[in-house]
């Protein structure tokens, strides 16, 4: 019987994949896409490789995504991959890599290489079983091709649960239908989110195709909407249920799909599903705006159509039709929104959403500035893109927005007259005009009120006839006439007429109508034309005796009828004329065809231009025929009537007309049908002969006058009397083309009928257009147009016309004729034009009228304004003007000025405020005329203007506040009068005109602004060209400047002060000085009027106005007084001195120097005790006042004397050679000598003698640093420290920013530095000693290198104890920087200085650093000193001073410095390391290791850095030679843990510290072994290790644990690092090893510690072995049991992870099946240990050999079941669990169950 054992081995056999069996592996290997079975079963995978990989070449050459997958699936190693030899995570690991090739090989499945791809991933990865879900996504889009059908051959037995559907199709081998794949995902939900996690994952790696996407969309489209019909059945709460399921599917995907915005046919997917579950289900209103808003978001151009779509769906789901901002700015944001829902509209309800569009951009108007949207609310309404209801609704709104909203201007733009647009246009839309009128009926919109907001008159017409355009084609046959035949209407047309005898009367036809209408019926057929003619009622036979039958037609094609019926109705009488003898002369036709040549439709002028040639023909076969008179002229006595109209017709004569057929007519008819406007420029140029065009047929020889004036009338004479407006205007346009034809005027002609057109009123004239058809405005236009500018009789008609002279013209009229007006002014002889001009004015002062009408009124101002009015006519105008009332004080003198003999009205001194009024009007307008005049003024206007200026300044109580408009007006005037004078010698102003006290007394009296501003204009250019006339008047104009205009910000106000400036100050001056005597005094009183203004002058206008004020004044005399007066002034205005710097530095240097040293001679006057000078500027009551005013003034030369400006220019002008120069320097000297004298009469007050140091160290830096330090031995003898230091500190600067290779400062900063030693020697002032040693280092610094020896000697004096030695700490600094800057030039000459400055510099760190606040600064000036020494003389830095170095630092180190002093220290120990020699180096970190590990951490880190730095600069020779040395060192430092924890003391250091300092221990040790070959580094390493191994001393047991700490921490890091070169040297510590191991104390954390590192250490030693070291019996033996030993401490505190990696580590390195075994037994003997942490570490240590060695560690498992067995049982619930988890990992290793196998 078989055993437990043996039956379970069979089953596990059973179930396992042998490779063994050859046929189980046979038919898995035969699967393939390309081969047939048997073929693929021959192949061995280096074949099928080189197949595929053809094709994935030319996969990556179609596209470069495909590269990536060369390094993983397509690689050679992929040939031997296994899939059942990897693990979990690895076969995770190619799933995603497979799937993601499968994902972008699906669009190119149906190319050749794509398959032999996907060939490779089934035959070497089995695709087809492992990943079937994918691969069949993949290949679903091509479900109805035979390689569906191919992919199911090589599907397996078992597939997936969420491929079921598939099963009867891999068993028959035929594709499935689409309906099946429908159904499955509609009842199989984990294909359902299969085929959607596919779609969404490819789309995120970009590996989507149009195709696919498309397919998914359809496929999830219909079974959404199956789902959502399922979820309806039930009850309510069921179906509410069954929905909230369906969308808990579907919105998760539609989610994700709508935030990629990247792949639009996702989104355009997702849009179609969401359109469909919206349609079908009733959803809330917070869901349909949630869809909207994902919808909208993130939206591109390529998906705004189809959301588009989903958005009208959801809209029209919804209860509301408001839409959100987000949603509306998102929609109104795309380009042509209006035209795609237009589009949209036609297939789809978009009326919700464009109601919802149109109420959001009504709202937002308010707020949004874009009123371009209001362009598609009219789109949107007139479009009919929303039902009547929608369309009343946002009419509704429109008008509410109109009448509440408060402000029409939003963002600058007109929203009262787009509103106001808008609904004039939806009111008179042929669309919807009806019902937007009937919404206003029935809103009750209040119109007026709407009016009124919108300015603008709201006029709906409901009977309006809006008839369409001359050229719109009408070739449909209205309603009636399609249902009605021709024979029934021509039963109702009369046979005859009762009195009618042409259609062309101006009385009204009874016939016509009828008429009309059946032609209309038989223009489409010929059988019918004929017969219409036939008609007894047109009394066709008499045509040629009466007009009747012609006039019908003529009438006909110029009415308002379809181009075909009046093309129709000119081919019918082209046919009558063929068809008949033709006995009457026709020129009746000669208007009507050239407005048919001029029509704009084809088709009429084609056919017109057939009825000219037939006219030509009858006129040229009977010309021989035809006399004088011969035969009658058709309708010659009744065309237009009976009555005055048909009379005053002009008719041709025979020949006239003759020649107008044959010359013009018919030489051109191709033109005619090609070009509408070639009749117009035809006739023009045949009668005027302007020949506008080129091309034209002209007459064969040119027409007569008299032929060309009897054309011209006769034309004229129809266009008057015709009845047809549509033939006026089109006729009028053509004839206004031409002036004059042969003597005859059009003017002339046609004025007939502009005066006819006078008689009308608005409403006739109205009616008449609106019945043709025509524009009225255009008419009444063309209307005027028969005025030229030279026929007087017809200005007359249009003055009349404009002025209602007993008249009431129509208003259209009216504002035509003024248009013309305007349009030939300039054209006009000047006498017609004063005239005119005279009545305008008239007009626009409505002096006649006994009714205001503001119409008249504005019209003519208008027009008055706009055209250029000549001098003549504005001096007509300006003696027009009435007089103006006097004052009541002014007496009877006044009006005996204004006499009627000199063209002036009368005054009028008892005149009502009405009449006062009139005239104010008059004035204001005639004035505002000459000031808008363009052409100029001319000194004709002066007398009046002048005039006028005296009236108003006498008549200023009746004027009130429109004096200083009026009066700015005139002064304007006249100011241009004085201009043109000054530009042109040809223009005299006359003297005796001029009013230079009128000029002063508005400036004076006035208040406005204006007004003084063009008084100051008038004057300047008055003082230019008549100074004489105005000297005398301009000083008070000065004096009320400073309060007035001066303090104006505006540009116009500062060029009239300065014209003012430039024009009147320099004979002013001129004047003071005669009676002033002194050019000082003379301009005092002007300086003060100006600087009393300063404040109030505008920023940006001071410096001009000052600069022109001084440059008339002179600046040599007047700029120090500007300076003193500022500063006196205004002392407590902060920006004053900034302004005088400014200001004064656009001034030369000389200048600048002159202004200065007068200015110090006036605060050296103001200090005396009779100031002289200083008392025309200065104010002042005693001693005090005088030293606070003295010590202002102080504060403004250091500026000055700072500026950059001035000390450049100042050098420049001091390296000429010349008079300046020279100059320059005389005055610098005296201003040298004025400063020293000013500061010692200053001594007594308090403040002044500092402020006289800061002007004595502003002037000395003025000069050059060579000539600067020439004058300074003198200033430092003389005793005052303040002034030295400012001297001194000033040099430094100078020196700082001197140029390096200016010679001459090179040579004087040399020389100067023995008097800087002697400063130093004899000074005591801390200050003053600061200041020199800091101006000894800028010298030194910048030029120090060119005398060593003077350098050398004064470093002596600031090594000593005056400086360096100094109790005052910034001394000490000073003096080191000193010190370490000259190290630099000096170099081994400051040795014999090193005796005497390092001890003191270390004495100095030492100090600081035993005190508890560090002097930061003196530290890094230390260490500064320290590192100029090790750059430039290193060996000096030895034996102790190297101690004293080190030991110091380590103090540092560990005081807790701020960053910067760290820094400071750490670059000194770095030059430590990498300056000094190695062996001085190593010696000195040796003897100074004790004070580093006293100090701490931080000292030891230091000190071990520069070790490193020592180690990794030096070569490997080097380093050998010291290798004794370093060793000792090492040791030294590896003894650290044995000193501070022996014993333990509160100064020892943590464990985390010690730990720390070991690791960076452990790296120097290794980057000195990297220096070091295995000869020198083998007997250091058993002097390591017998130093580790060795006792301290016999009661130091406890030592030697903490140097085996030390000791294994090292070798970890040693093994770990240098890992297989080094594994060889395990030989030396096993003994050592076993010794820790069998003697561990569990007990004892510091054994357990060494513990820890010697299991660390082994482990990198383990795992780093490459050479088969550790498998070596003696080497594994002597290890491997007191390793496993150490399992039996399962009850102890013990890191068994890590021994559990260091048994896997050695049974990796020890890979034989005998050391395996022995391992294998010594863990399960513990298995069965009574311990159960023994037990556990046991099963814990097997899993981690079995996941390490997988299959090899398993060999071993008949061994293992057993104790497997045993403890499946255990007592332990961990045991069990871990066991439970070592057979589940056992069963994934071997791919079977133990089940079997276990007992």
């Amino acid at each position: 019987m078989a055993t437990a054992l043996a039956t379970q081995l069979s089953q596990i056999a059973a179930r396992s994949t042998d490779p063994l069996n050859l046929k189980a592996q046979k038919r898995s290997h035969s699967k393939s896409l390309l081969f047939d079975q048997n073929v693929a079963a021959s192949q061995d995978f280096d074949t099928i490789y080189q197949i595929c990989l053809e094709g994935y070449q030319e996969l990556c050459q179609m596209d470069k995504r495909f590269i990536g997958f060369s390094r993983s699936i397509f690689s050679e190693q992929s040939k031997r991959e296994e899939r059942t030899q990897m693990t979990t995570a690895q076969n995770e690991e190619l799933d995603e890599v497979l799937e993601s090739f499968l994902s972008l090989v699906g669009s190119r499945l149906l190319l050749r290489p794509a398959l032999k791809a996907v060939e490779w991933l089934v035959r070497r990865f089995r695709v087809h079983e492992h990943n079937i879900l994918c691969l069949t996504l993949t290949f679903l889009p091509y479900h109805t091709l035979p390689i569906f059908t191919t992919l199911l051959s090589i599907f397996p037995e078992n597939i997936a649960p969420s491929l079921k559907f598939l099963h009867p199709y891999v068993e028959s081998f035929a594709c499935p239908p689409r309906h099946t794949i429908v159904h499955a995902a509609i009842h199989n939900q984990s294909f359902f989110s299969a085929l959607n996690g596919y779609v969404l994952k490819a789309s995120r790696a970009g590996h989507q195709y149009s195709a696919f996407i498309s397919y998914w969309a359809t496929i999830m489209t219909e079974a959404v909407a199956e789902l959502i019909d399922q979820s309806m059945s039930g009850r309510r709460e069921t179906q509410r249920k069954n929905e909230e399921d369906v969308l808990l599917r579907i919105l998760p995907f539609l989610n994700e799909g709508l935030s990629m915005r990247q792949v639009p046919d996702l989104r355009i997917g997702c849009y179609m599903i969401l359109t469909v579950a919206a349609s079908k289900l009733d959803l809330a209103e917070k869901v349909l705006l949630a869809m909207m808003e994902a919808v909208v978001s993130d939206w591109t151009p390529n998906t705004t159509h189809a959301g588009l779509i989903c958005l009208a769906v959801l809209s029209q789901r919804r209860q509301t039709v408001k839409i959100p901002s987000k949603i509306l700015k998102a929609v109104m944001s795309i380009q042509n929104i209006g035209n795609d829902l237009s589009i949209l509209g036609e297939q789809y309800r978009v009326d919700t959403l464009v109601i919802g569009l149109v109420l959001g951009t009504l709202e937002g108007l308010d707020k949004d500035s874009d009123l371009n949207r209001l362009s598609f609310v009219r789109m949107a309404i007139e479009g009919r893109l929303m039902s009547n209801t929608h369309i009343a609704l946002a009419t509704k709104s429109i008008l509410a927005l109109a009448n509440n909203s408060k402000d029409l201007l939003a963002g600058g733009q007109d929203l009262q007259g787009q509103l106001a647009d808008l609904i004039l246009r939806l009111m008179d839309s042929e669309v919807v005009g009806d019902l937007v009128q009937e919404t206003m009926r029935e809103s009750r919109t209040d119109i007026e009120n709407l009016e009124a907001k919108l300015q603008m008159v709201l006029r709906p017409n409901d009977n309006q006839k809006n008839w369409t355009a001359e050229d719109v084609e009408m070739d449909d046959i209205s309603e009636e006439p399609q249902v009605q035949s021709f024979e029934s209407i021509t039963h109702h047309i009369p046979t005859r007429t009762a009195y009618e005898i042409s259609l062309l009367s101006h009385s009204q036809s009874y016939v016509y109508g009828s008429l009309a209408k059946a032609f209309l019926v038989a223009s489409s057929s010929p059988s019918n034309l004929a017969r219409f003619s036939d008609l007894p009622v047109l009394r066709k036979p008499l045509a040629m005796s009466e007009p009747l039958f012609l006039s019908f037609f003529i009438r006909y094609w110029c009415g308002p009828h379809s181009a075909a019926s009046r093309a129709s109705a000119i081919i019918s009488v082209r046919n009558y004329l063929i068809d008949q003898d033709v006995t009457a002369d026709l020129q009746i036709l000669f208007p009507y065809i050239i407005y048919a040549l001029a029509d704009p439709n084809t088709k009429v002028r084609h056919a017109a231009s057939e009825l000219s040639l037939s006219l030509g023909t009858i006129y040229r076969d009977r010309d021989e025929d035809m006399k004088e008179g011969s035969r009658p002229i058709l309708g010659l006595g009744n065309i237009y009537g009976s009555g005055h109209e048909t009379d005053e017709v002009s008719w041709l004569s025979t020949t006239d007309a003759s020649r107008l057929v044959r010359d013009i007519l018919t030489p051109n008819l191709e033109e005619f049908r090609q070009d509408e406007g070639h009749i117009a420029r035809l006739l023009s140029d045949s009668l005027s002969g302007t020949h506008q065009s080129k091309g034209l047929h002209s007459p064969t020889k040119d027409l007569r006058k008299s032929t060309k004036a009897a054309l011209l009338i006769s034309l004229g004479s129809h266009v008057v009397h015709t009845p047809i407006y549509r033939v006026k205007l089109r006729l009028l346009s053509i004839m206004n083309g031409i002036d004059k034809a042969g003597g005859a005027s059009k003017s002339k002609t046609l004025l007939p009928l502009l005066l006819a057109q006078e008689k009308y009123d608005e409403k006739s004239l109205a009616d008449h257009c609106e019945m043709e058809g025509i524009d009225k405005t255009k008419f009444v236009g063309e209307v005027v147009k028969i005025v030229t500018p030279n026929d007087r009789e017809g200005v007359r008609v249009i003055q009349r016309i404009i002025a209602l002279d007993n008249s009431t013209p129509p208003v259209s009229l009216r504002k035509a004729a003024v248009h013309r007006i305007r349009n030939f002014w300039s054209s006009m002889k000047v006498d017609v034009q004063t005239s005119l001009a005279a009545t305008l004015l008239s007009l626009a002062l409505n002096e006649a009228a006994k009714e205001p009408n503001q119409d008249i009124q504005g019209d003519s101002l208008d027009l008055l304004r706009e055209v250029p009015l000549s001098i003549n006519t504005l001096n007509h105008l300006l003696e027009t003007i009435p007089a103006l009332p006097s004052t009541p004080g002014d007496g009877p003198g006044h009006s005996k000025r204004r006499r009627t003999s000199n063209g002036h009205v009368e005054s009028h001194d008892n005149m009502p405020p009405e009449g006062v009024q009139q005239i104010l009007q008059h004035i204001t307008i005639v004035l505002e005329l000459i000031e808008a005049s363009k052409v100029g003024t001319g000194p004709v206007l002066t007398k009046g203007l002048f005039r006028l200026l005296a009236d108003m300044e006498h008549s200023k109580v009746q004027l009130g506040i429109e004096s200083g408009y009026l009066q700015s007006l005139v002064l304007g005037s006249l100011h241009r009068i004085v201009e043109q004078s000054k530009a042109s010698m040809d223009v005299q102003l006359d003297r005796s005109t001029v009013r230079a006290d009128l000029i002063v007394d508005c400036f004076s009296t006035s208040s406005n602004p204006q007004v003084q501003q063009a008084a100051l204009m008038l004057l300047s250019s008055l003082a230019t060209v008549v100074p004489e006339l105005i000297i005398h008047s301009v000083m008070p104009v000065f004096t009320f400047m400073g309060t007035s205009i001066l303090r104006q910000s505006d540009d116009y106000s500062a060029y009239i002060v300065d014209q003012t400036i430039e024009s009147v100050i320099p004979p002013l001056v001129e004047a003071l000085r005669k009676q002033k005597g002194g050019p000082l005094a003379g301009a005092s009183e002007l300086l003060i009027s100006f600087v009393a203004a300063f404040e109030h002058i505008p920023v940006y206008r001071r410096s001009g106005l000052f600069s022109s004020l001084i440059d008339r004044l002179g600046p040599e005399e007047s700029l120090f007084a500007l300076l003193t007066l500022l500063l006196d002034r205004y002392a407590d205005n902060r920006d004053i001195r900034q302004f005088i710097q400014e200001f004064t530095g656009q001034y030369s240097p000389l200048m600048q120097l002159k202004t200065m040293e007068k200015y110090l001679g006036v605060i050296l006057d103001s200090l005396k005790p009779k100031p002289t000078v200083s008392n025309n500027f200065l104010t002042f009551n005693d001693g005090r006042t005088r030293a606070s005013t003295a010590l202002n003034l102080l504060s403004l030369p250091p500026n000055i004397f700072r500026a950059q400006r001035l000390i450049s220019r100042s050098a420049r002008l001091l390296s000429k050679k010349n008079e300046d120069a020279e100059q320059f320097r005389q005055i610098y000297a005296r201003l040298v000598e004025d400063t020293l004298l000013l500061a010692e009469q200053v001594q007594p007050y308090k403040k002044l003698p500092s402020a006289c140091d800061l002007m004595l160290d502003a002037l000395l830096g003025l000069l050059s640093l060579g000539e600067s330090i020439s004058s300074l031995d003198a200033l430092l003898k003389r005793g005052n420290i303040n002034v030295q230091r400012q001297v001194l500190r000033s040099l430094e600067h100078r020196i700082g920013n001197e140029n390096a290779g200016n010679y001459a400062a090179q040579e004087a900063c040399i020389k100067f530095l023995p008097e800087l030693s002697l400063l130093l020697e004899s000074s005591s002032d801390m200050l003053l000693l600061h200041s020199a040693t800091s101006c000894i280092d800028r010298v030194i610094e910048r030029y120090g290198k060119k005398d060593i020896e003077a350098v050398a000697g004064i470093m002596r004096v600031v090594a000593s104890d005056k400086c360096l030695g100094a109790d005052d700490s910034r001394l000490r600094i000073m003096a080191l920087l000193c010190l370490s800057t000259s190290i630099e030039i000096l170099g081994e000459a400051i040795i014999p200085i090193i005796p005497q400055a390092l001890p003191k510099a270390m004495d100095h760190l030492e100090a600081i650093l035993g005190r508890e606040n560090v002097d930061e600064r003196l530290h890094n000036a230390v260490y500064s000193f320290l590192g100029s020494l090790l750059l430039y003389v290193p060996w000096i830095i030895t034996g102790q001073y190297l101690d004293r170095a080190l030991k110091t630092s380590h103090v540092s180190a560990n005081a807790g410095l701020p960053a910067i002093c760290n820094e400071a220290r750490k670059e000194v120990l770095i030059l430590i390391a990498k300056q000094i020699d190695p062996q001085e180096c190593f010696s000195a970190l040796l003897r100074t290791w004790d004070s580093a590990m006293v100090e701490g951490p931080e000292a030891v880190s230091a000190h071990m850095e520069i070790l490193r730095l020592v180690i990794e600069r030096q070569p490997k020779s080097v380093i050998a030679k010291q290798s004794q040395p370093l060793l000792n060192l090492l040791l030294k430092v590896f003894d650290l843990r044995r000193i501070q924890c022996s014993p333990r003391t509160d100064e020892s250091y943590e464990d985390e510290e010690m730990d720390e300092v070991e690791r960076i221990v452990n790296d120097v040790a290794i980057k000195l072994i990297y220096k070091l070959n295995d000869a020198t580094f083998r007997p250091l390493f058993t002097k390591m290790l017998e130093w580790a191994t060795t006792p301290t001393g016999r009661k130091e047991k406890q030592g030697k644990v903490y140097r085996q700490i030390s000791w294994y921490t090292f070798l970890h890091a040693f093994f770990d690092t240098l890992q297989s070169i080094v594994t060889s040297y395990a030989s030396f510590i096993v003994e050592d090893v076993v010794e820790v191991l069998n003697t561990i104390s569990t007990k004892n954390s510091d054994s357990i510690i060494l513990w820890n590192r010697v299991i660390a250490a082994l482990t990198s030693s383990f795992e780093h072995d490459q050479d088969e070291f550790w498998q070596a019996p003696s080497h594994f033996t002597a290890v491997s049991h007191p390793l496993l030993a150490q399992l039996s401490y399962g009850a102890l505190s013990m890191e068994f992870s890590a021994l559990i990696a260091c048994v896997t580590a050695l049974a990796v390195a020890a890979d034989s099946p005998e050391h395996h075994n022995s391992l294998n037994s010594a863990i399960l003997t513990n298995m069965r240990s009574d311990d159960p942490a023994v037990r556990l570490a046991a099963v814990q240590c097997e899993m981690s050999l079995t996941g390490k060695l997988g299959e090899d560690w398993l060999s071993l498992l008949p061994e293992m079941l057993p104790f497997i067995s045993e403890l499946q049982e255990d007592d332990d619930e961990r045991v069990e669990r871990e066991v439970g988890k070592w057979i589940v990992q056992i069963e994934g290793i071997l791919g079977e169950s133990l089940d079997s196998m276990l007992l």
